[in-house]
């Protein structure tokens, strides 16, 4: 009988972790990360286990006695008993901890389109650079040994809680593998020797060149000021006033992918609404009783791009990841306005405000594929005989038709954009517009959900 015994080192590439909500000892309104005995961090070998499955799934090039997900086990149904996974996840353990940070997020009130009340709440993020060990064992590993090996090596995933705006990104760094043959003497003393983690094999540098999942990248240039607010206010050192501060990050003024990815699906929706496509954002008696009968959706095309998460038991996960931005080059101004007494139409007493606003300043957006956005086109689906260009997917096209929007100045980002702030521009020089938007009404309306 042989065993084999694997390493991988992953390290994460944005703050991120796997949260506990449930936990006890947290502080009111937050969500903190999943903890062992010893109080450390902890990464769940469940979690490891269903991306290395999801992961696995995606070589579909493989011959049938080739294919890696079943190394996981079989996927649950109803009514069927269940086998142990060939391949075990033995544990992980961290290996360089670096200090938590706190984000804040809200939800959105779908209805009035602005921050829903007592929705405000802080989560818990382990810090970029983070690395755990993964512990994996194969009992009776066969020839698919080496097509393992290439798919934790192009392991990405995106782990915890938050991955759908880019929280958790991680990659593989090292690996290490041994396979023990336990009718050699030597490899069987080997094996009983292994009385720790620390005995098994040790993760060695390594690289790979995992596909690029990027959907969209592009720089934004702020044209008329920026405000993203925390939520709070603060008492300004110089006038002793209070000011409501930008969102920052180690000191940086920060753009949240919760707040891109909220403005991409508001004009997604808006888009789909008026070309009369499915959307569970509709206005029209119709819409609402399609709405309720689909236990408030999760079936359209928005919510299939950008997950949905609803009172019902069915949710979905979004298939893109929408990241956090540093503004660079940022111009920081203090700028004031006061409320309106609607009785006399003078200013209000004690009324006035004030807001930290980004008013120049670059960042980026970028948007990565975390499960198949479309499906592939069908042979000889191009308009032309003679075009041999792939047509872009449909909700690809979404997107960009989106940007496009934002690019001209129909959407902005961002607090007070119905008070001159928020607009953008696309600064790349490479970007387009893309050249389906013509045709995306059409396309839309081609599928009835």
């Amino acid at each position: 009988m042989k065993s084999a015994l694997f390493s991988v080192r992953l390290r994460m590439l944005t703050p991120g972790g796997v949260t506990a909500p449930e936990a006890l000892y947290a502080p009111q309104d937050t969500v903190p990360l999943r903890r062992d005995h010893n109080n450390d961090v902890h990464l769940p070998g469940s979690t490891v286990a269903g991306s290395l499955r999801e992961h696995c799934a995606r070589y579909t090039e493989l011959a049938p006695t080739e294919r890696l997900p079943e190394l996981f086990g079989p996927a649950p149904e109803a009514n069927e008993r269940r086998a142990a996974s060939p391949v075990g996840v033995l544990g992980t353990l961290l290996r360089s901890e670096k200090e938590t940070s706190s984000a804040k997020r809200t939800s959105i009130d779908r209805e009035r389109g602005a921050a829903a009340n007592t929705k405000l709440h802080h989560t818990e993020l382990l810090a970029a650079g983070t690395e755990f060990d993964v512990v994996l064992r194969w009992d009776r590993p066969d020839e698919r040994l080496d097509t393992l090996l290439r798919a934790l090596r192009e392991w990405r995933p995106s782990i915890g809680r938050g991955t759908t705006h880019g929280a958790g990104k991680c990659q593989v760094v090292g690996l290490g593998h041994r396979v023990y043959d336990l009718a050699d003497s030597k490899d069987l003393l080997d094996w009983i020797g292994l009385t720790s983690p620390e005995d098994y094999p040790t993760a060695q540098p390594c690289t790979a060149d995992a596909a690029d999942d990027r959907l969209i990248d592009v720089e934004l240039r702020i044209v008329d000021g920026l405000h993203i607010g925390t939520g709070e206010t603060e008492t300004d050192s110089e006038t002793g006033r209070e000011r409501s501060p930008a969102l920052k990050r180690d000191g940086e003024f920060l753009v949240p992918g919760t707040s891109l990815k909220g403005v991409l699906r508001s004009r997604v929706e808006y888009i789909c609404r008026v070309v009369g496509a499915p959307t569970c954002t509709g206005r029209n008696r119709e819409d609402r009783e399609d709405h309720e009968e689909r236990g408030n959706c999760g079936h359209c095309r928005p919510c299939r791009i950008f997950g949905f998460s609803g009172k019902e038991a069915h949710t979905r996960r979004a298939r893109i990841a929408v990241h956090d931005s540093i503004v660079t080059e940022p111009v920081k101004e203090l700028r004031q306005h006061v409320a309106i007494d609607r009785f006399t139409g003078g200013a209000r007493e004690k009324l006035l405000y004030t807001d930290e606003v980004v008013t120049a300043g670059r960042f980026r957006l970028r948007i990565d594929e975390l499960e198949p956005l479309d499906e592939p086109e069908p042979a000889g689906a191009s308009d032309s005989a003679a075009d041999t260009t792939p047509r872009i997917g449909t909700n690809r096209l979404l997107l960009e038709t989106a940007l496009t929007d934002i690019h001209d100045g129909l959407v902005g980002i961002g607090g007070r954009t119905t008070a001159g702030c928020g607009t953008v521009r696309v600064s790349d020089p490479d970007w387009q517009r893309p050249a389906e938007m013509t045709e995306l009404a059409e396309r839309l309306r081609e599928e009835h959900v």
